[in-house]
């Protein structure tokens, strides 16, 4: 994930997130890194925080205004196999490809984030982009997209799936 002029990476295998700065491209230059429990799976940032999904089935957050020096302020449980995040406002979700379903966690509070839904879609979710009231979700194993309405995070509801082609 690239804000302004950092890219925030997570490494499974070593179990961090780390912080490039990419100001100058020809030489980026690493700033930090920061543990992650569980095996990082995804990164999205907003403002000055990285929500990181991790394979144990949490969301996490990391206060990022530092870059150098990052500062967990808090975890989540989001679900079996968490995958994918997008935040939009002040919720995120999270894609679980263990229970073929989409999280919705409540990050208005980053001290406090608070998991208020879950929907299935189906398949193993992998991806989500997240416009308007929609929620569009890549499911690997059936080779679909699912659209789920988001505008009432509280019960969000799958309103379409099509096929995608195979793998």
């Amino acid at each position: 994930y690239v804000q302004g002029q950092y890219a925030y990476v997570t490494n499974t295998g070593s179990n961090t997130l780390q912080i490039v700065d990419i100001s100058n491209p020809p030489f980026p230059g690493h700033v930090s890194f920061f543990t992650i429990a569980g095996g990082p799976i995804s990164v999205y940032v907003q403002g000055r925080y990285a929500y990181v999904t991790s394979g144990n089935g949490y969301l996490q957050i990391i206060d990022i205004s530092n870059p150098s020096v990052p500062v967990q302020t808090a975890t989540a449980a989001v679900g079996t196999t968490p995958q994918n995040i997008y935040v939009s406002g002040k919720y995120a979700y999270v894609t679980n490809g263990g229970s073929g379903s989409v999280s919705v966690v409540d990050v208005s509070n980053p001290l406090v984030p608070v998991q208020i839904a879950t929907t299935s879609v189906g398949g193993s979710p992998r991806g989500i982009f997240v416009s308007g009231r929609y929620a569009y979700v890549a499911n690997n194993t059936s080779n679909t997209i699912s659209v789920v309405d988001v505008s009432n995070p509280f019960i969000p509801v799958q309103v379409a799936t099509t096929a995608v082609g195979t793998a």
